[in-house]
């Protein structure tokens, strides 16, 4: 069938797709960084189709709690990077908690922090997890947490998390 409006304009643009016969159910990633196409539309029209993905790489781009909850459709993800993106709270933490063949998480720089990750506690595959100790305040500074409440947390979390490697901040601990 023949791809009409919207939707046409979309799939000729993710891969010159005319027909919606054409359109696959199995894409092996999504990659972008700064790009407003990336937004909470582009996903809720990508995961109307596609139903597996093993990696999204977004950086900065226009993706809200919104476009999560459409990404927490998709199957066999495995790598999932959300990093630099405010507008993404801990509102989105029911919608990632089902993306439970999540290996490698980046949620640095969102309105996700340390505190809030014992709600995912579906995620038993998770092996590296990025998250920032405090929200980013209004000047660009983050006020970071120091290192024995971070441990306090991580200590929680290990239960949670048994085979993960935490970046805190871009600091590692095991």
């Amino acid at each position: 069938m023949k791809l009409k409006g919207i939707e046409k304009q979309f799939w000729w643009h993710f891969g010159q797709i005319k027909d919606s016969k054409d359109i696959p159910t199995e894409v092996s990633g999504i990659s972008g960084v700064d790009d407003p196409e990336y937004n909470d539309d582009y996903f809720a029209m990508l995961t109307d189709k596609v139903r597996i993905m093993n990696s999204i790489y977004l950086k900065e781009t226009y993706i809200t709690d919104e476009g999560v909850k459409h990404i927490s459709k998709l199957q066999g993800l495995k790598d999932l990077t959300l990093m630099k993106h405010p507008k993404i709270t801990k509102a989105s933490l029911p919608y990632l908690n089902k993306l439970v063949d999540l290996e490698y998480l980046d949620i640095w720089d969102t309105g996700i922090i340390l505190e809030d990750l014992v709600a995912l506690d579906q995620l038993k595959s998770l092996k590296e997890l990025y998250v920032s100790s405090a929200i980013k305040a209004d000047d660009g500074s983050f006020s970071d947490l120091d290192n024995e409440r971070i441990l306090e947390h991580l200590i929680v979390l290990e239960d949670i998390f048994p085979n993960c490697t935490f970046f805190v901040d871009f600091k590692k601990y095991l």
